[in-house]
Parts: structure tokens; C-alpha cells; sequence
């Protein structure tokens, strides 16, 4: 088998390439389009052909290797020559995170000698098409709503620096905006004012237009099921249920309930040395926004179901509040994803929403109950 490495950056490569008997067939650096790796390539490609070899083509995982890896198969199936693309896991090879020397010619060789050995190495998973836009869509949605919400605040930071009281409730309801028209502003702080609402109202359309793609694509034939089996789970609505099938992916590459956890980084951290025993808090590892859009389904959710409350008062009183929601958000996703594999709907039954209520004064009132301690691990 030829092997090829590439250490792979925005706008160029660094390549390592051998054949089988150790012959060294290309090293160095060259531009990230198809144009110039198949130049670069190109004794790879001659030496495939008249060795009647497949090619091994191993990087690391950047935010453009996505793009890199469809690029270079694009690039074998123009030549006509039998690769595979592998892109691995940068944080699980050891190796190379922790290496005291690090250019790009050192890791370009010592990925390289990995993929050369006979080691099972890291494979990081790659979404089809249809999973890849649908993460686009969902986090270009919450980009907006983050920056609509950061506006927001810079408005209210306008009328805090001029000591103006604002009203209760939403100051960009039509009530609030009515108050705002009515401020006796100075020239610049009416400009400021009236550009943050301008911005405002455009991120607003924006959104509500995300929304209904994202609607629109709920409905398809690929979603249209396991978003409706998710959307039983109280708390559970359309962007947190198509957010947990777009970070999720293929749920068939996961072997248990604790392997989705621990994709998500929803575990805890621990560390068992002889006698020394550390447990901290959950690893963070994963999809950022598949945990936020779960611990904020988990909010929900508390109230609503009792197995959920019952979790949620029982680590609160341990741990704390922000701690219990998180186990929450664990179970969640967990349950979330034996509904998908057992393709079947959400079975704890749930509370009216006058108990739902009550439940949320009694998780109101034990967060006075609870010991002050350190609250980003999942318990139990």
C-alpha cells in the first residue's frame, strides 16, 4: 500500500508519501486546491498505477478537513486510482498533541510512521451531505440569535450609561419599543439606539427565515420520523430535536447509552492512580452545541417529568442546581437516543402543567438546601 500523510493548514499542506517498501515518493509543501495536489501527487499516482497498489491518505482533524478530504477523493476518482481518506482524531493522538518539537514536517512524519504500522488508529466520523447542512443550518441559526442577543445588551448598555430605568418585561416588544421611541436622547444616543433596533430587526427576520428552513427540512423523508419521536419528549422541540440528529449523526457507531454521553462530553472526568482519586467535572468534549441545546431542554423538562424531577432534586441537594441540570441533560440525551435505536416514542408520562408549576417552586426552594460546591460535573 502507498500511504500518503499531510499535515494540512487553511491555504497549503505539508505531504509525506512512500510506497510500500519505504521509497520515498513526495515531501513537502504544497497549495490546498485539487489543481496543485494533483501536480504534487502526481508520482503517487504513477506509482499506484504501475504497482497495481491502493493509497492510504492520512490528516489530521482541522475545521477544513471535511472539505480536504472530499477534495483529495474527488482528486483519486478523477485519476482513477483505488484510495481511501481517513482523517483522525488530533486530540486522541497522543503522540503528536503532547510532541516537545512540533513543525509541520515532524508531524507530517510521525503521522506518517502511525499510518504506515499496523495500529488501529483514531478515525474521526465524517457527515454525509444531508447531515453536514443541516449542522450548517442549525449553527449559523444560533450564531445569529447569539448576536442578536449580544445587540440587545448593548442597547441596554446605552440607557444604563445614561442612568435611564428601562420597564419590566421585553424592551423590543411593541410596548417597549414605544418607550424607547419616547426617550429624551441625546443626538448620539438616538443614532446608537436607532442603529442597535435597525440591526436587531434584520437578525430577527434572519432568524424567523433559519426557522422555517429548518422546518422545511424536518419535514423531509430523512428527518420527518426520528423528529417526531424526539419531539414526544417533553422539552424537546424542533431545533433542540434536529440539533441532537445533526451532532449525533450516524447513532448506529455508538455502542451504549454511556458512548453517546461521552461523545457529547456530558461525562465526568476522572483520574485513578494507585491510591489517588480524582473525579472533576465532565470533559466538554463534543459538540458545544448539542450541550447547550440540551441543558436548556433540560430546564424544560424538570418539571414536567417526574423521572427527570426526581434526578433533578436528588443531585441538587449533593451538588447543586447547575450540576443537577446537567445530569439532566445526560439522561436526556441518553433516552434520546434508545428512542432512536428502539425507534420508539418517549414512555415516562407527563405531569399537567399545574404540577409542572408546583414542581418548579419545589426546585426553586431546594436550591436553598444545597452545599456551595463546584457544579460543572454530572453526578450519580
Amino acid at each position: 500500500m502507498i500511504t500518503v500523510s499531510m499535515d494540512v493548514h487553511v491555504r497549503n499542506s505539508f505531504v509525506h508519501a512512500s510506497d510500500g517498501a519505504g521509497t520515498l515518493l513526495a515531501k513537502g509543501r504544497c497549495s490546498n486546491t485539487i489543481l496543485e495536489l494533483g501536480t504534487f501527487l502526481a508520482p503517487v499516482e504513477n506509482a499506484a498505477r504501475n504497482q497495481d497498489k491502493p493509497v492510504r491518505i492520512v490528516l489530521e482533524s482541522t475545521t477544513n478537513s471535511r472539505g480536504m478530504s472530499r477534495m483529495l477523493s474527488a482528486y483519486a476518482r478523477e485519476a482513477g486510482i483505488d484510495t481511501t481518506v481517513d482523517v483522525l482524531d488530533s486530540r486522541r493522538l497522543r503522540v503528536i498533541a503532547e510532541s516537545v518539537c512540533k513543525t509541520d514536517a515532524i508531524d507530517a512524519g510521525i503521522l506518517h510512521e502511525l499510518a504506515c504500522s499496523n495500529l488501529k488508529l483514531p478515525i474521526c466520523y465524517m457527515p454525509d451531505d444531508e447531515e453536514f447542512a443541516l449542522r450548517e443550518h442549525l449553527r449559523a441559526r444560533c450564531d445569529m440569535v447569539r448576536m442578536r442577543t449580544m445587540l440587545k445588551n448593548r442597547l441596554h448598555a446605552v440607557l444604563h450609561r445614561r442612568a435611564i430605568l428601562t420597564p419590566q418585561g421585553d424592551l423590543f416588544t411593541r410596548h417597549g419599543r414605544t418607550f424607547l421611541e419616547q426617550l429624551d436622547l441625546d443626538q448620539a444616543g438616538r443614532e446608537i439606539v436607532n442603529r442597535f433596533l435597525h440591526a436587531v430587526d434584520h437578525l430577527d427576520q434572519a432568524v424567523n427565515d433559519s426557522t422555517k428552513d429548518l422546518r422545511n427540512l424536518a419535514r423531509s423523508a430523512r428527518w420527518a420520523k426520528p423528529v417526531a419521536l424526539l419531539t414526544t419528549t417533553p422539552g424537546i422541540g424542533l431545533i433542540t430535536a434536529l440539533t441532537i440528529l445533526a451532532e449525533l449523526g450516524n447513532i448506529k457507531r455508538f455502542s451504549s447509552r454511556a458512548a453517546v454521553a461521552n461523545y457529547a462530553g456530558l461525562i465526568p472526568i476522572i483520574r485513578n492512580s494507585n491510591e489517588k482519586h480524582f473525579a472533576g467535572g465532565i470533559s466538554r468534549r463534543g459538540s458545544r452545541h448539542l450541550r447547550g441545546v440540551l441543558v436548556e431542554a433540560a430546564w424544560m423538562a424538570v418539571p414536567r417529568v417526574p423521572a427527570y424531577h426526581d434526578l433533578f432534586s436528588r443531585v441538587s441537594l449533593r451538588k447543586g442546581k447547575p450540576t443537577a441540570i446537567v445530569a439532566v441533560a445526560r439522561r436526556m440525551l441518553e433516552d434520546a437516543y434508545t428512542m432512536l435505536k428502539k425507534d420508539e416514542a418517549f414512555r415516562y408520562q407527563a405531569v399537567s402543567i399545574t404540577e409542572a408549576r408546583k414542581n418548579d417552586l419545589l426546585c426553586a426552594g431546594s436550591a436553598t438546601q444545597r452545599r456551595p460546591e463546584a457544579a460543572s460535573s454530572v453526578a450519580g
